[in-house]
């Protein structure tokens, strides 16, 4: 018999929509961060106040990103991210002291609203890239 047994060809599509969904995944969580990650210039140095994106004055808050607990930096997403798998958890946190007041705001400053904005739009993200799988 020609080509692949049933068994096989199981095991195979398994396979692709087990990649199919680590894509989706990590590319959406890889969107969220960009969005997270996509720096504007802080009010301090003159510039106005952008939902969904970080303020930067210093680097200090961009920097302060802890990706799974483990390493810390502007870029530590992409290293977590490279290595997570299907049914992984992950965790993403600013450790600046001011992170949360810069997030959500005070009595006397707007929140940025930098993780919130990005982290609500994960669902249009994994749609989309559900979409490029599709094809």
């Amino acid at each position: 018999m020609a080509g692949k047994s049933f068994t096989a060809q199981l095991e195979a599509f398994e396979k692709l929509t087990v990649q199919n969904l680590k894509y989706v995944a990590s590319e959406s969580i890889q969107d969220v961060m960009e969005g997270m990650q996509t720096p504007a210039r802080g009010i301090s140095k003159g510039g106005t106040l952008q939902v969904g994106k970080i303020p930067v004055a210093e680097s200090e808050l961009i920097n302060s990103l802890t990706s799974n607990g483990g390493a810390e930096g502007a870029d530590s997403y992409t290293v977590a991210i490279a290595g997570y798998d299907v049914g992984d958890v992950m965790s993403f946190a600013y450790t600046a002291p001011h992170a949360l007041v810069k997030e959500v705001g005070s009595a006397t400053q707007q929140g940025w609203h930098f993780m919130g904005f990005n982290a609500r739009k994960f669902p249009e993200f994994v749609k989309e890239r559900a979409k490029e799988v599709q094809k």
